[in-house]
């Protein structure tokens, strides 16, 4: 191949104007040295070779020697086996990263490169070789790989469960990894999920579902809370997510965190059910049968419609306690219950509010004839003798009733004048 003519002129400016090489030391390299092989303990050195170590190259002499008492011992093995191996094969580089004592004490990483001159046998009679100071990237790798170590003591010392998501753009996301207590806790290791969008790694439903509040971290720009249902690893568990984008990084990513609340969320679900219904019937308790009223309430006044409310004693149920013990009135209790659930429609609402008392909501009840009709039902239903634990049982109960909005507005009020209708009614029989 033809040399290149700006190459051509360059060897002859350099051959004609020593200051050219001196350009090209001092503006790329730490230092240039060239070696007599035949006589080999004459080695001349550039001055920055010198000052790259801390000396004055006044002090210093054109001597291998000179050197050699300053490289770290093992590293000069190194360069012994590299340059026999350059010598006899031209085709094997002589390149070295090696240790040099700073004056001071201090270490200095020196990259060493070198090429042999060769006679027209081929055999070595000159080396030129450069130095460039790498201490600085060397420092730079190991405080990078200094907190990198510590990033992953964090990264999978946290007992959160973390995983990072590559942002792909266009609702399109990609996992990067999770750390173990995620693996732990989902049972999905690291292989599993690196490199997976969501619908790979959840399937195509459930991986839409979690990508949609990817994307809305992305759009928020900013940290977003979330609980959400997943089943991994055969395991179906509520989680509490955190997640947080890092638009300005390249590529850019979000993290995730990610608890598992489900024993706490089951544990608030029981407070509130405790906290809501009865627990011997399972019907709503006098707390949810308020909020349920004050609901109608409201709801009915802004349709412009009405509804029913009755209020429900047994009657005679002191006497079969005393008469067949508390177990059989709690039998008793129940089997009111759902015959009162039976008689109803799916929209109404029935309530335990205490003791031997229960209350109703009926909706769309439009006139005093419509009333009479579905009380007669549940009269009906619920007055059927029972047999309880090998006792029957005659049912009977007291029944007071009001419209809304005929009757009142108020839920307390409605729920009053209820239980007096009930109470003249229980009294006049």
């Amino acid at each position: 191949m033809e040399k290149h003519y700006l190459k051509a002129e360059l060897e002859q400016a350099v051959r004609e104007d020593p200051g050219i090489v001196d350009f090209i030391e001092a503006a790329s390299l730490d230092g240039m040295w060239y070696w007599d092989l035949h006589n080999q303990e004459h080695e001349w050195m550039s001055p920055t070779f010198w000052t790259t170590l801390g000396y004055d190259p006044a002090e210093k002499k054109h001597l291998v020697s000179e050197w050699t008492d300053l490289i770290f011992e093992e590293d000069f093995k190194k360069i012994q086996q590299n340059l026999e191996e350059h010598f006899n094969d031209p085709n094997v580089p002589f390149s070295q990263t090696v240790r040099y004592k700073h004056k001071d004490g201090s270490t200095v990483w020196i990259r060493c490169r070198g090429m042999a001159v060769r006679d027209e046998t081929g055999r070595p009679k000159r080396m030129l070789g450069a130095h460039v100071d790498i201490t600085d990237l060397i420092k730079s790798r190991e405080t990078l790989k200094m907190l990198s170590n510590e990033y992953e003591k964090v990264f999978n010392g946290t007992q959160d469960a973390l995983f990072l998501i590559e942002i792909l753009g266009q609702g399109k996301f990609r996992f990067i990894r999770n750390n173990r207590s995620h693996q732990e806790q989902t049972g999905i290791s690291l292989e599993q999920i690196a490199g997976k969008t969501p619908q790979e790694l959840l399937g195509t439903e459930g991986g839409e579902i979690v990508s949609a509040n990817y994307q809305r971290a992305v759009d928020a720009g900013e940290m977003i809370r979330y609980e959400e249902e997943l089943t991994l690893s055969g395991m179906t568990k509520i989680w509490e997510t955190t997640m947080t984008p890092y638009m300005d990084a390249d590529p850019p990513y979000l993290v995730g965190s990610a608890m598992d609340i489900t024993e706490r969320k089951k544990l608030k679900d029981q407070l509130e059910w405790m906290a809501n219904y009865d627990d011997l019937t399972e019907l709503p308790n006098r707390r949810k049968m308020m909020q349920q009223l004050e609901d109608a309430v409201e709801t009915s006044a802004q349709a412009n419609q009405s509804f029913a409310l009755f209020f429900l004693d047994l009657d005679g149920f002191k006497e079969v306690n005393d008469a067949f013990g508390h177990k059989t009135g709690d039998k008793l209790l129940k089997l009111v219950a759902e015959r009162l659930t039976a008689s109803l429609r799916k929209e109404d609402f029935v309530a335990r509010i205490g003791g031997d008392e229960f209350t109703g909501i009926m909706y769309d009840v439009i006139c005093d004839d419509d009333l009479f009709v579905r009380m007669e039902n549940i009269k009906n239903q619920i007055g059927e003798p029972a047999s309880i634990a090998g006792k029957t049982v005659d049912i009977r109960a007291s029944i007071g009733t009001v419209i809304f909005p005929n009757d009142g507005s108020d839920p307390e009020e409605l729920l009053n004048k209820a239980d007096k209708a009930m109470y003249k009614n229980k009294h006049g029989k």
